[in-house]
């Protein structure tokens, strides 16, 4: 029997199953009971499970189970309370072409004349660290967008491939229109990532692309474009492998609204066909045929015959490989949620409306995924059978002006008030923290914070009773959304921030500078750490 074994052989045979088996196996008896109870391995499973997130690499500035749990449990609470243990200000000067926050790293391109050859990134400060800045002059190509994955050191830049005019032949040679460049951060931006088989990924397109951007999930990367055609591209950017391929022209509606990975094998796009929908895909590791496996269409609520839906995009936090060098812990792939925006036109005579959102988790799309079957098809799921469990709507006190506002279960939200008010919130969709009281660990560490667990900061609430969009505004019937969740106002409602980002230990909050005597603007952080 697994009791007669000794104690170091149990412990060693529970550390390798999952989070809940232990929790199950603690109720089997007492001796269970107190072995995992009192193992430091097995409680830091559980506790990371609980968060949802994953073990880092050993060693670091935090090489012991001990201190790992320790650390844990303190930024749970800090993010609960939202009381940063510092602040500092991070000022990163030039106009803004594009940006990412990924694994701590803050970066942007600097535009030149619609495009950028600089890029500026910032390690961002930490409790532990401060902050660490590269500065590229020269990227040796023109970009419209980049990508990043720190993890795998790893940045992505796509290039910019003008149509016409001298500036043309200031790239690469004439050729393909899509020139997607793999290379290392570690060397400054500069050299081919040596994973790569093939350091620049080419493609021909029907034209020049405009609007488009680039996501990095493990082995692959997708980009979804929408000027002046619309598609979807993604490769295996270690073999070179083109995985899907999808566009279309067309100066009618666009099919896609919106893109965003479930996984390294799945993705989703939303469209405004009826009343919206967001179609699910998944694809094979193969080339071939490269086309996806269409597994389900969600329906959203039917709209008021007097609005019309003109925009329906989706966000989610960024994708890492694995927890970065000397990061003890961080959220796991499958454990994040997407929020999905949308705008209509105003009613007649009634003015705008404030846009509306909606909050779902990554699990809850990926049920349609691991369910398909070949046989079956693609699901149709009407909205009634998937959205007022699985979803939380909001209304918006305005749009979000800058994306990375999501992180893991996180989400800094501007919520527009019942008394009409605005105020910025941070929304933990977290469900193992929306449904227990914490635990006698976190009040002793509560204490040693000097954070009294007990008196919830002002303004924040648990959640979990059925929100109501009524009928007649945006919807056609009332719509009733339950998804539990937890708010806390986020610091600095005064201040004149432009927006908010958030990752694993940092909330940011941001500011634009505008040089009147110069071509360009400063953009500050003010980064408060939990």
């Amino acid at each position: 029997m697994l009791l007669d074994l000794p104690v170091e052989i149990i412990s060693e045979v529970l550390i390798h199953i999952d989070h809940l088996d232990i929790l199950n196996c603690s109720i089997v008896c007492k001796q269970l009971y107190a072995l995992i109870t009192s193992s430091l391995n097995l409680q830091y499973r559980i506790e990371l499970a609980a968060d949802g997130l994953i073990d880092g690499s050993p060693g670091g500035s935090t090489p012991t189970t001990a201190s790992r749990l320790e650390l844990l449990l303190e930024r749970r609470v800090a993010w609960r309370t939202l009381r940063p243990r510092q602040r500092a200000v991070v000022a990163l000067a030039g106009h803004c072409h594009a940006y990412e926050l990924v694994g701590g790293l803050f970066a942007k391109a600097l535009e030149e004349y619609g495009a950028a050859r600089r890029l500026v990134a910032s390690w961002l400060p930490s409790n532990a660290s401060d902050e660490k800045r590269l500065i590229v002059d020269d990227l040796g190509v023109r970009i419209k967008d980049f990508a990043l994955d720190p993890a795998q050191d790893l940045i992505v830049l796509l290039e910019h491939r003008p149509a016409t005019g001298p500036s043309a032949n200031m790239s690469s040679p004439a050729g393909s229109d899509i020139r997607v460049h793999l290379r290392k951060l570690s060397a400054g931006v500069l050299a081919p990532h040596p994973a790569a088989k093939n350091p620049v990924l080419c493609r021909c397109a029907p034209g020049p692309v405009h609007g488009c951007m680039i996501q990095i999930v493990e082995d692959v990367v997708g980009m979804y474009f929408w000027m002046p055609f619309h598609g979807v591209l993604i490769w295996n950017w270690m073999t070179g492998e083109e995985l899907v391929v999808l566009h279309s022209r067309g100066s009618g509606a666009r099919t896609y609204m919106g893109f965003s990975f479930l996984s390294p094998r799945a993705y989703m796009v939303t469209t405004l066909k009826d009343d919206g929908e967001i179609r699910i895909y998944s694809f094979a590791s193969s080339s071939s045929p490269k086309r996806p496996t269409h597994v389900a269409t969600l329906h959203l609520p039917i709209r008021h015959r007097h609005r019309v839906l003109l925009e329906l995009t989706t966000t989610t936090g960024p994708f890492l490989a694995r927890p970065p060098a000397d990061t003890p812990f961080a959220s796991a792939r499958t454990a994040r949620v997407h929020v999905f925006t949308l705008h209509h036109d105003p009613m007649p005579h009634r003015g705008r409306w404030q846009p509306a959102c909606f909050v779902v988790h990554n699990r809850t799309l990926m049920r349609y995924v691991e369910a398909y079957r070949e046989e079956d098809g693609a699901a149709d799921v009407p909205w009634e059978e998937w959205g007022p469990q699985g979803t939380r709507f909001f209304v918006l006190a305005m749009g979000f002006q800058w994306l990375r506002y999501v992180h893991g279960t996180r989400v800094v939200c501007p919520v527009l008030q019942a008394s009409g008010e605005s105020r910025v919130e941070v929304l933990d969709f977290n469900d193992v923290h929306t449904s227990r009281e914490p635990t006698a660990a976190e009040k002793l560490v509560a204490t040693r914070l000097g954070i009294d667990i007990e008196r919830p900061p002002e303004g924040s609430r648990l959640v979990c009773e059925p929100s109501v969009f009524p009928a007649g505004e945006i919807f056609a019937k009332e719509v009733v959304t339950s998804l539990p969740y937890y708010s806390v106002p986020a610091p600095g409602q005064r201040e004149p921030y432009v927006g908010y980002m958030i990752d694993e230990q940092r909330l940011l909050g941001l500011k634009v500078r505008v040089l009147l005597c110069a071509c360009h603007n400063t953009r500050t952080c003010r980064v408060y750490f939990i």
